[in-house]
């Protein structure tokens, strides 16, 4: 069963949601729902939250059928992504509303605490906007056994994950893989996708079809809008019925848990981007300054991306990275702190320390650490006595460059 300019890390107490306290999975779910007996079902699934989707969650409406559509709580009101209201929208017409993390991250290469991050913090924001999120899917079909296990812990009933195989067994002998055949993208056929529906019904088995886009000529996992409504159409005429996900697996929808603070500075690697400016999940940019300047490189010390910051000139605190400051979901509470750093100049350690009562205090300086041109570790050990959250980062002392990368408590 079943990861001078300031730049400054905000790390907060997370009061709840998905931090890094091992809490025992609840019993299983009942899955009295399963396939019906006389044959087979299909399942279609519907990634990432798409804006384009709403069009194909209209084509199932009309007739007479519902799709499962995992969102991304982050992407919710993006450009490009189906906002809160057109959810709604979708949920009102019996489609299912279901987790895919916040960020699309690959979950077995994170720690366990980042992955109840990426889980129970997107099934607590879609519970926020109104949804009963009960079905789960893995980012990129990655499924390890310790990212089963937090989808299970998180409450979720269900979990897709692996593709590659033609139909799932019911009941599924393993909720949290539910197994599928390759994402239907630009080069399917309609032979090809009916196929899988005509092999579970032969199986008395469950067909699990996954959709991304829909558009011609859009890239690789686009379906062509033709190709969709034909498929449609054939399905309606078909004996085997289409039910969610969720209805498939039946069983009581589940609370997220409550759980402690995570041990570990999450995305402390800075390789999951996303939002406005490139700015790392879960961090903000607060300032500007001509003189001043963030960015990521791929000149990394571990994982794909480095943080980069340029200082010409000109006021050193106009810039600051930081963790959002809103309490926490984000990192832990206390511990020495560390960070892996390349500079031009001399850089400092920076502490702020939260109330239990939300405030933050103003930055104390810690240590100067020498301009370096191949990778060293900064560390320092604060005294956090009383403090409920704790923002560290790494400035320079005069104008330079500093690149940083691994971030930790210890």
């Amino acid at each position: 069963m079943r990861r001078v300019l300031m730049v400054a890390i905000a790390v907060a107490a997370l009061t709840g949601g998905c931090g890094g306290q091992d809490v025992p999975p609840s019993p299983r779910p009942s899955q009295t729902g399963a396939t019906p007996a006389a044959g087979g079902v299909v399942s279609l699934t519907f990634d990432d939250g798409l804006e384009r989707q709403e069009q194909m969650a209209r084509e199932l409406t009309e007739r007479g059928m519902a799709g499962t559509f995992y969102v991304l709580s982050t992407r919710v009101q993006a450009p490009g992504y189906l906002d809160q209201t057109q959810l709604a929208r979708l949920a009102q017409a019996g489609h299912e509303i279901g987790g895919h993390t916040r960020t699309h991250a690959r979950l077995p290469t994170l720690h366990r605490d980042e992955q109840r991050r990426e889980i129970c913090g997107d099934r607590s924001a879609l519970e926020a906007m109104g949804f009963t999120p009960r079905s789960f899917a893995f980012p990129f079909h990655a499924v390890n056994a310790a990212a089963e296990a937090v989808a299970e812990e998180c409450g979720y009933s269900s979990a897709r994950g692996r593709a590659g195989v033609a139909a799932e067994t019911t009941p599924p002998g393993d909720p949290y893989d539910l197994n599928t055949p390759l994402a239907v993208g630009a080069n399917a056929t309609l032979p090809e996708i009916q196929q899988y529906v005509l092999a579970a019904e032969k199986r008395k088995g469950w067909a699990i079809l996954v959709f991304h886009d829909y558009c011609d000529g859009c890239g690789p996992l686009g379906v062509k809008p033709a190709l969709f409504t034909a498929f449609l159409d054939w399905l309606k005429g078909q004996k085997i019925p289409v039910r969610t996900v969720g209805d498939v697996i039946g069983g009581e929808t589940r609370p997220v848990p409550p759980v402690k603070a995570p041990s570990i500075v999450l995305n402390a690697s800075l390789e999951n981007y996303f939002g406005k400016e490139g700015i790392p999940d879960c961090w903000q940019l607060d300032g500007r300054s001509a003189t001043a300047t963030f960015g990521r490189v791929a000149d990394a010390r571990t994982g794909r991306w480095a943080g980069r910051i340029k200082v010409t000139g000109g006021d050193p605190a106009r810039l600051r990275l930081a963790i959002r400051q809103d309490d926490g979901e984000c990192a832990p509470t206390a511990g020495g702190l560390s960070v892996w750093y390349t500079s031009t100049a001399p850089v400092r350690l920076t502490l702020s320390r939260r109330t239990r009562d939300g405030v933050w205090s103003d930055w104390s300086d810690g240590p100067v650490f020498p301009a370096t041109s191949t990778w060293r570790r900064a560390t320092w050990t604060p005294r956090l006595a009383g403090a409920a959250g704790i923002s560290f980062g790494l400035v320079l002392t005069e104008p330079g460059q500093a690149t940083f990368d691994d971030f930790a408590v210890r």
